[in-house]
């Protein structure tokens, strides 16, 4: 299965949307031929990576 089980996607979270969001979310994944909840997960993962570093590059100039 997986190499490493901590990489299995099997966390929920459900979250609500107005219906532009979610409209550009549908028109995103169809582009990227994608489904809507990878280009989600995808999304959150960078906004969370970029949080991290901005934190980080805050805690150590200070």
């Amino acid at each position: 299965m997986y190499a490493n089980p901590k990489h299995l996607h099997d966390r929920e979270i459900k979250v609500r949307l107005d219906e532009d969001t979610f409209d550009l979310i549908q028109a995103l994944a169809k582009f990227h031929r994608t489904q809507r909840a990878v280009l989600c997960r995808e999304l959150l993962e960078a906004q969370l990576a970029a949080l991290a570093a901005e934190d980080s590059a805050e805690h150590n100039a200070a």
